[in-house]
């Protein structure tokens, strides 16, 4: 029962703005492809994040441990962009942006500051009673989530909106812009920041000698229920595809409530997206501040954090969900890669890995994520700033050539071909010098 209970608090910590969002705009988007959109998009949003949780639990569930492997001065720079993205920049302005524009489009004409200070007034309160938060999400607010977006789903699939339309695009694109829309659930990097909250849990409830076994019990609980609800999610969209015209998220989602449960079914959905939201704003609060308080070394205390995170968080949402899924991009197109090298390498366990293996591997996914980080940033400039600055757009020219080159024209994974070569190539210079 308690493994139940800690599964169920890390499924909703989880399940918050972004898994409830993107699923089903990928279906909207792919129609008759959105099976291989939604398993894409589940190996990043579930299968990563399941390894994230386990290689975090074989350290102790602390991300300083966690992260140690790529150098003392890249590894402090990692926490601090994943505790930002999935905190006050990203990840927790996007639930109070989410739940709003949800509750604006179910007709309720509320003010932004107000429901932001009420959202994030509750979210601290929870926050500071950190003693609770884990059994408080998995014993009670769990159940109305699950129960909100059960009665939507099982409606919906049985009865689909209308005919999905055909989609006539190459299959690998699809697969892998999949693949990247699961970076915007930010569930890996989650992972770094909820894990250690799980394994506290766990430790107190006895198990501290089988703590990653119990962990990774819990962790298969939460997955296993992020994956039934992204391909649901991904179906119901695709169901909508030829019924409604739309490029925004929670439009579409306020559509599919009331073509499924008709006029009261936005407000079913306008109660699991503020659950989902609401939940997973106490989890970020609470575990960000434990981080921020352990990287100033408690010059800063957990309290003083909280209320500062939540107080930017406020500030930053009412710039609406797609500006804020925007400005998070380049950030994630950043850490995401650097994250997952550090999930497979303390996987592998840091004895059975070349020093000289770890630091190139890490150079060179720095330096070239940090490329594609930029291309994003100046696109973004370009987009929603209207900057026209003819030495950014032959710089973006000529860092696109230089990923297309250096990837060999993956250019969505850019990162992945310059790894492997320089772990072959390092290996091979390991081996020729031992035979020295």
């Amino acid at each position: 029962m308690d493994i139940l209970v800690i599964g169920f608090a890390l499924f909703a910590m989880f399940f918050g703005a972004g898994n409830l969002i993107f699923p089903p705009m990928l279906g909207y988007t792919y129609g008759d492809k959105w099976l291989l959109a939604s398993i894409a998009f589940t190996i990043v949003g579930v299968g990563l994040t399941l390894l994230a949780v386990v290689s975090m639990a074989k350290r102790q569930g602390n991300i300083f441990t966690f992260t140690s492997l790529a150098g003392a001065r890249l590894s402090k720079a990692i926490v601090l962009i994943i505790a930002l993205c999935i905190g006050p920049l990203g990840a927790i302005p996007r639930t109070a942006a989410t739940s709003f524009e949800m509750v604006q489009s179910a007709g309720f004409n509320v003010n932004i500051w107000v429901f932001t200070l009420i959202f994030f007034g509750l979210s601290l309160f929870l926050s500071l009673a950190k003693n609770s938060v884990v059994d408080l999400i998995g014993k009670f607010l769990t159940p109305l989530l699950l129960i909100s977006l059960f009665i939507m789903i099982i409606v919906g699939m049985l009865n689909p909106i209308g005919p999905i339309k055909e989609i006539n695009i190459d299959l690998s694109k699809i697969f892998s812009d999949s693949m990247l829309e699961g970076y915007n659930t930010m569930d890996a990097l989650a992972a770094l920041a909820f894990t250690p909250i799980i394994v506290e849990s766990v430790i107190k409830k006895g198990y501290k000698n089988q703590l990653l076994k119990k962990t990774i019990q819990a962790s298969l609980i939460a997955v296993f229920g992020l994956a039934f609800v992204y391909i649901s999610l991904t179906f119901l969209g695709a169901s909508a595809s030829t019924s409604i015209v739309t490029d925004s998220r929670v439009t579409l989602l306020n559509f599919i409530s009331e073509k499924i449960l008709g006029d009261k079914g936005k407000f079913v959905l306008l109660v699991a997206i503020i659950m989902a939201c609401f939940t997973t704003s106490v989890g970020l609060i609470s575990s960000i501040s434990n981080i921020f308080a352990e990287f100033s070394k408690n010059k800063f205390n957990y309290s003083f954090l909280a209320i500062a995170i939540a107080l930017v968080s406020l500030l930053l949402s009412v710039l609406g969900v797609e500006s804020i899924v925007k400005l998070t991009g380049p950030f994630l197109q950043f850490v995401y890669p650097l994250a997952i090298v550090l999930v497979v390498f303390n996987l592998i366990g840091k004895n059975s890995l070349n020093k000289l293996v770890i630091r190139n591997s890490f150079i060179v996914v720095t330096i070239v994520s940090f490329i594609d980080a930029l291309i994003s940033l100046i696109d973004i400039l370009k987009e929603m700033f209207n900057v026209n600055v003819s030495l950014l757009f032959g710089l973006e020219s000529v860092l696109k050539k230089i990923i297309q080159v250096i990837s060999l024209n993956i250019v969505d994974f850019p990162w992945i071909i310059p790894l492997i070569v320089i772990i072959i190539l390092t290996s091979l210079y390991l081996k020729l010098n031992k035979n020295k």
